[in-house]
C-alpha cells in the first residue's frame, strides 16, 4: 500500500480544506461589474479556479479579451484588490476537517498547506482556521511555478523534513493529483470540493475519499 510509509501530508486549500467559492465569486463579480462584463454563476467560477488567479481571470473574461495580456493584467490587478476585501468570507473549514487535522497531528503526521492562491491570503487563512501547532508550513504563490509543476511541492517536503516518497498530497482537482504525481508523492483525491471523482480518477489519484474522516481511515498512527 502506498500509504504505509507516509510521514507528512500536504493539503491543497481551496475546495480541500475550506469552501472558498463564495469569497472568490464575490471578488470575481465585483471585478466583472467594474469592467462592464456579465457576472458569473457559482458553477462558472467553480470550474475556473484551481490554477491560480491569472488563469481564473483568463477563464471568466470574454474569449476575445482573454488573450489580450495587457487587459488581462489590468483586470487581474483589480481582482486581486477585490479579493483582499472578500477572502475573509472564508471563516471555517469543511465540516469534519478540523477534527481530521487534529487527529492526524495526534497520530504524528507533519502537515502543510500548498496553494496556487497568493501567499499572503494563505498565511492569513491558515492562522484563522488552524492552531499554530497543527500546520508546520503553509505557502501560496510566491513566484515559483504554479501547480502542477512539482517545484513548490518538493520544497514543501523539504521544509517538512521528509522525502517526497514519505509525503502524501491531498486535493480536490486534477491539478493537485498531477502535482503530487509529478513530485513522486502518494496522491489523495477528495470529492467534497470543486471537481468530481471521475476527474480525480483520470488524473491517476492513488486514493479517493468522500469525507474528511476518510483521512483518518487512510492514515493510521505512525
Amino acid at each position: 500500500m502506498k500509504n504505509q510509509n507516509i510521514r507528512a501530508i500536504i493539503f491543497d486549500f481551496d475546495g480541500t480544506l475550506a469552501d472558498t467559492l463564495d469569497a472568490i465569486r464575490a471578488a470575481v463579480n465585483n471585478t466583472m461589474r467594474h469592467f462592464g462584463h456579465p457576472e458569473k454563476s457559482r458553477d462558472e467560477v467553480r470550474l475556473a479556479i484551481g490554477d491560480g488567479a491569472l488563469k481564473l481571470i483568463s477563464r471568466v473574461l470574454p474569449k476575445d479579451l482573454a488573450t489580450d495580456a495587457a487587459y488581462v493584467g489590468r483586470v487581474l490587478d483589480y481582482y486581486s484588490d477585490e479579493y483582499a476585501h472578500t477572502f475573509l468570507m472564508t471563516d471555517r473549514c469543511y465540516p469534519g476537517m478540523q477534527e481530521a487535522i487534529a487527529g492526524l497531528v495526534r497520530r504524528g503526521y507533519r502537515l502543510a498547506i500548498l496553494s496556487n492562491k497568493p501567499d499572503r491570503f494563505i498565511r492569513e487563512l491558515t492562522e484563522l482556521l488552524f492552531r499554530e501547532d497543527e500546520i508546520c508550513f503553509a505557502a501560496g504563490q510566491t513566484g515559483l511555478p504554479v501547480k502542477p509543476n512539482p517545484t513548490s511541492a518538493l520544497l514543501t517536503a523539504s521544509k517538512l523534513g521528509v522525502e517526497p516518497a514519505e509525503c502524501a498530497f491531498v486535493g480536490d482537482s486534477d491539478i493537485d493529483i498531477l502535482t503530487g504525481r509529478n513530485a513522486g508523492m502518494t496522491t489523495v483525491g477528495c470529492t467534497w470540493g470543486y471537481r468530481d471523482a471521475r476527474e480525480l480518477e483520470r488524473a491517476g489519484a492513488d486514493f479517493i475519499i468522500d469525507r474528511p474522516a476518510g483521512l483518518l481511515e487512510l492514515f493510521p498512527k505512525i
